[in-house]
């Protein structure tokens, strides 16, 4: 298993691994982020891909054929308002809410990340941050990055993933505008698949906002109104219990 990828993990939680992308930008004094959005990314698994992938790693082939047997025979069915279809196979994708499903889908996509983080800076690598299908990179120039992207583009069709280009989008961090003394609009548009990527001022990975000043206001003040809420409900549970009225 990759230690690149850090989702699932004890001690790896999103707040973590979002401090440590930041980190990482300040360390590696990256000039260019770019949040990658993947089309859904677990729905798109090839199961036989992935059982191939588990016997080179040296999984035992009575395990592999548990997991073959096991997602041959799945189905699913349709549950609309009343009315429930016939029951189908399904064959592709990882089964939601499945114990195994984050650690099925970390070996599936852990070519892919290898590939990226194989280009280092001083044998650290500095330019990727992966937590399940949240992936951020990060690169010192433009070339850097547009190559990270030539890369991801190119290994994501090896394990049939999409890129949602109308989603994943590029931030140019004030650090390296004031460092060369240039502004965004200078920058040419990064390319993922032929199609020209976004350039945005902050962006949102694994629940926190990350800005090209790499200021935490906005995140704080977003988590201050998520804690007032959250307290609010509690309140109003309580007082519900108590049958007293409350008023907003």
């Amino acid at each position: 298993m990759t230690t690149v990828i850090n989702g699932f993990k004890m001690g790896h939680s999103t707040t973590v691994m979002c401090t440590s992308a930041i980190t990482e930008i300040v360390v590696a004094i990256s000039s260019s982020a770019s949040s990658i959005n993947f089309s859904k990314a677990f729905d798109r698994v090839n199961h036989w891909k992935l059982f191939s992938l588990l016997l080179d790693d040296g999984i035992e082939s009575c395990f592999v054929k548990l997991f073959a047997f096991w997602y041959s025979n799945q189905t699913v069915c349709v549950l609309w308002q009343n009315t429930v279809s016939e029951h189908f196979l399904v064959g592709n994708g990882t089964r939601q809410g499945g114990i195994l499903s984050p650690y099925l889908f970390t070996k599936y996509v852990r070519d892919l990340v290898r590939s990226i983080s194989v280009c280092n800076i001083a044998g650290l690598p500095l330019n990727i941050v992966a937590y399940a299908d949240d992936m951020l990179l990060l690169a010192p120039s433009w070339q850097a990055m547009q190559e990270l992207l030539y890369i991801l583009d190119s290994h994501r069709h090896d394990i049939d993933i999409a890129c949602n280009t109308n989603k994943t989008v590029c931030m140019v961090l004030l650090q390296a505008l004031r460092k060369e003394r240039v502004v965004a609009i200078e920058f040419p548009c990064f390319t993922l698949g032929g199609v020209e990527l976004k350039f945005v001022l902050q962006f949102r990975h694994l629940g926190h906002i990350l800005s090209n000043s790499l200021n935490d206001d906005d995140d704080i003040q977003v988590a201050l109104l998520w804690q007032r809420d959250r307290a609010t409900r509690l309140s109003v549970e309580i007082l519900q219990l108590q049958n007293i009225p409350f008023e907003y």
